[in-house]
């Protein structure tokens, strides 16, 4: 038994560590993910386990066993100081954070499905789907606004049912979710100038049919995810339409605010970031921009989001983690400063202790803080329940 609690104990005080102090090589990758979304029961498992020593040590004291009852408890202490700090952040943006339900296990792609999924353009051998979640009482009243997700995977996977719970949660307060799939890039075909226009073609899909949706066309939201949301950026901010699909639509709806998490900010920085995913980031932009920036010095400065940063743009909420192994959070903050310098409404909120994807656990801390945050951002740009106060406060 023993045995068993130390083999428990030792990792989740890795990980904890690993978390609250990033520099170890690989051990940081995995806590940055893990921690956020599993603090909760580091911390149950912590307690458990200092219990089962202290009954240990009742029974037979040995050095194991008080050393036991010290490893559980500089464990719980760690994982209560990195819950005590999200629980922080979450009050300190109104969020209302279910402790009882953080033990729940359910991922946020789990246990929820769309109310229709549609092609809403034909490209060549491929067919674009979206999916749409609809509130239950969706034809009564006016119509709702709309929120359109991109979902990320470094451009070359992924689609559009990750993060369904959400989405699922998103329809239940009053919101229509769009969620579209975009072409991913394959050896044979770069998509740099082919997945922003699948996202602006299905905003004008949107727009087409939003009576059909019982939408608000002049109420879109714009979400993207990492990749997603360096798509998202990128259409929200520009004007290029490259209408060349009749499935489209004619008009592309203003767009009321972006909220994006972990987003791509310039590919050219995500290329050279070191560390022990640059292997695997380097394969992600060379598939997505045709090869490395060296053979295309232009791709790579065009697709840098920070020449975007120029006055006129949507309110924006950027979500991400301060420990994120894949896009330099720095980028990140470069682009908020920039963009709030032109006069743009930029929250940013970085969280501690979290990777790329700090929320994934459906009913995690940073995920009950992330919907909350971003409902309440979606609520006050979109002209429906104004919310003024609703400023994000970082930590």
């Amino acid at each position: 038994m023993l045995t068993l609690a130390w083999l428990a104990v030792l990792p989740i005080l890795a990980m904890l560590l690993g978390a609250m102090v990033p520099i170890v090589p690989w051990l940081r990758i995995f806590a940055s993910d893990l921690v956020p979304n599993w603090v909760s029961w580091f911390l149950l498992g912590a307690l458990i386990i200092g219990a089962l020593g202290v009954l240990a040590h009742r029974a037979r004291a040995t050095r194991v066993t008080l050393a036991l009852i010290a490893a559980a408890a500089g464990t719980a202490l760690a994982a209560a100081i990195v819950m005590l700090h999200l629980l922080q952040v979450a009050w300190a943006n109104g969020a209302r954070v279910d402790l009882l339900s953080t033990l729940s296990v359910r991922q946020f792609s789990e246990a929820a499905s769309p109310d229709r999924s549609l092609v809403y353009a034909r490209r060549p051998r491929e067919a674009l789907w979206l999916d749409v979640y609809q509130p239950a009482d969706v034809q009564a009243g006016p119509r709702r606004p709309v929120l359109v997700v991109v979902h990320g995977g470094g451009f070359i996977e992924g689609s559009r049912r990750v993060g369904a719970a959400n989405m699922r949660r998103y329809a239940d307060s009053g919101w229509i979710v769009v969620s579209i799939d975009y072409r991913l890039a394959r050896p044979d075909r770069p998509t740099w100038n082919l997945a922003t226009r699948d996202v602006r073609c299905a905003l004008r899909w949107v727009a087409a049919h939003a009576r059909g949706l019982h939408a608000d066309a002049d109420r879109v939201t714009l979400f993207g995810v990492s990749a997603g949301g360096n798509l998202a950026m990128a259409a929200a901010y520009t004007n290029d339409d490259g209408a060349d699909d009749a499935r489209c639509g004619s008009r592309t709806p203003s767009i009321a605010a972006v909220i994006v998490k972990a987003p791509l900010i310039s590919p050219l920085a995500s290329w050279q970031r070191e560390g022990e995913l640059q292997g695997q980031q380097r394969l992600y932009m060379s598939r997505y921009i045709g090869g490395p920036p060296e053979r295309y010095p232009e791709r790579y400065a065009a697709l840098d989001l920070r020449r975007l940063s120029t006055r006129g743009n949507p309110p924006t909420l950027i979500l991400a983690g301060k420990n994120d192994p894949l896009l330099p959070a720095a980028s990140v903050e470069d682009f908020a400063r920039r963009s709030m310098a032109a006069g743009n409404a930029v929250d940013l909120l970085m969280l501690p202790y979290s990777g790329h994807n700090f929320n994934t656990t459906f009913n995690s801390i940073t995920n009950q803080l992330s919907i909350a945050t971003i409902t309440r951002f979606m609520n006050r740009y979109s002209r429906e329940l104004p919310d003024p106060q609703s400023k994000v406060k970082t930590q």
